[in-house]
């Protein structure tokens, strides 16, 4: 998990150069490898995206208040970003897709399963199944399992970006492997 400090934090609210710098380089991959994973877009269009969250955030970093998580904040802002920016430019969301670009993401995500669940897909599913099993999912279980999964957020972590209690991350974290489950053995 980042961890920003106050005095960090202060810096970028004074618009620090060196501050805004690290902040960048510490989130980049972590915010790329969100867009490959939900959309379907080029590199290109993910740098595009990034590249005028990052000038939103140097904009309007001064709306952070401090009383709140701000890696949450950033969370939120990024999130807000690209419904605006899909509605604007019609961008198909992933969701609405048959395969993945790739599957790099889905064996690093694997390492860290439940061996149970794990067990499960190596043993009796292909790729193509397991991923046409989690584009039937709402987004909000692809959410959850984006995060836990791949990401590697720990609970606390998800239930801060997405602003509800740990207990609702991990029933919705256990309903989405449930789903999975029931889909790839039907």
């Amino acid at each position: 998990m980042l961890k920003f400090s106050d005095d960090f934090v202060k810096k970028l609210l004074q618009k620090d150069k060196d501050c805004f710098n690290k902040f960048y380089l510490d989130t980049v991959d972590i915010f790329f490898r969100y867009l490959k994973w939900n959309y379907y877009i080029s590199d290109e269009d993910a740098q595009d995206i990034l590249s005028w969250f990052y000038l939103k955030i140097w904009n309007w970093i001064w709306l952070y208040k401090s009383n709140t998580n701000f890696w949450a904040w950033v969370w939120t802002v990024f999130k807000n970003y690209i419904i605006d920016f899909f509605k604007k430019e019609k961008i198909v969301s992933f969701s609405q897709l048959s395969k993945w670009e790739s599957e790099d993401w889905f064996e690093d995500g694997l390492k860290s399963l439940d061996k149970d669940i794990l067990e499960l897909m190596d043993t009796q599913f292909s790729y193509d199944k397991i991923i046409t099993a989690i584009e039937k999912l709402e987004d909000k279980y692809k959410e959850v399992i984006y995060m836990k999964f791949v990401e590697e957020k720990s609970y606390d972590e998800i239930s801060d970006i997405l602003s509800t209690s740990n207990d609702n991350i991990r029933k919705r974290l256990s309903r989405a492997i449930k789903m999975l489950k029931d889909l790839l053995i039907s």
